[in-house]
């Protein structure tokens, strides 16, 4: 099947029934990411930004924000250290009905181009009928997939979440109060260096924790400008290296909660004044399948 046959193929509650049917259902968890980790933070944005765009989170200035860290793996308790990908969510608080939020993981692109091809991909992953290797030669064979092999070779495990970079992986449009526009990537990037830390058999929580009681854990927030040429619908592809990229800010963290975020809805198609979501079909996507998982959890289903 290919990618123009799949489009809005797939409802929400088809895809998160998808997720359960290979996962498993875990009442009151997040569909995936269900382990996690949250804090109250500070991000201060330094202004650099503020040629681009008329958002107030990125003009200078301080903004409240929350964050949670996870493991991709939609099973609670599933090991850690066997699952690579990592999540980090970044909520700003510049809105009480729609704060600006990022959805990110610790790989600069998204598997695949469509979220139908998603929802595939998670199948033949998750389907217990054939050999890891099966696998990987249905994934290497379908050119839905082509990002996912050289994905798969890049991952390993992190030590720490403090020493991690994570990208929010989709395109975003700024717009100026003259309604000049502006294709962006954000990513960030740990003040940490990562070769200065140990290396930590401890769960990734507790060890963040501890680095928390002696060092300030932050992250500065990078912004990728992109090129008239470079695709902002498919997050299955790279922007090229030499695209400018801007330190715009610096996200402190600041305690634990006692919430641990977890009745926080970090929707990443939420929109404000000078920031605005761009045409990638899973970014739009995002929002009605985690209103799907919100709905399930909250109801303890």
């Amino acid at each position: 099947m290919n990618s123009s046959q799949e489009k809005n193929s797939i409802t929400p509650v088809e895809a998160i029934d998808a997720i359960e049917e290979v996962a498993g259902t875990y009442p009151g968890f997040r569909r995936a990411h269900a382990k996690g980790i949250g804090f109250d933070a500070l991000f201060t944005s330094n202004g650099n930004a503020a040629p681009f765009t008329e958002a107030k989170f990125l003009q200078a200035g301080q903004v409240n924000a929350v964050v949670r860290f996870s493991h991709a793996s939609p099973v609670p308790d599933f090991s850690e250290r066997l699952m690579p990908i990592k999540g980090m969510a970044v909520q700003f608080q510049v809105d009480d009905n729609k704060p600006v939020s990022f959805a990110m993981a610790n790989v600069p692109i998204f598997p695949t181009k469509t979220p139908e091809a998603f929802i595939r991909l998670i199948k033949v992953l998750g389907g217990s009928e054939k050999s890891f290797n099966e696998k990987l030669k249905i994934i290497s064979n379908d050119t839905e997939f082509k990002t996912v092999p050289s994905l798969l070779k890049q991952l390993k495990t992190p030590s720490s979440f403090a020493s991690t970079s994570f990208w929010a992986i989709h395109a975003y449009i700024l717009t100026t109060a003259l309604g000049e526009q502006q294709a962006v990537r954000f990513s960030f990037v740990p003040v940490t260096n990562a070769s200065k830390l140990p290396f930590s058999t401890k769960d990734m929580e507790q060890e963040l924790l501890e680095r928390m009681s002696t060092s300030q854990v932050a992250f500065r927030l990078m912004m990728t400008v992109a090129s008239p040429e470079d695709p902002t619908d498919d997050p299955s592809v790279s922007w090229p290296d030499e695209r400018l990229v801007i330190d715009v800010g610096n996200l402190v963290l600041l305690k634990k909660r006692e919430d641990n975020a977890e009745n926080h809805f970090f929707d990443p198609t939420h929109e404000v004044s000078g920031f605005s979501c761009s045409d990638d079909p899973v970014l739009q996507y995002r929002s009605p399948l985690y209103e799907e998982s919100y709905r399930r959890r909250s109801n303890h289903m």
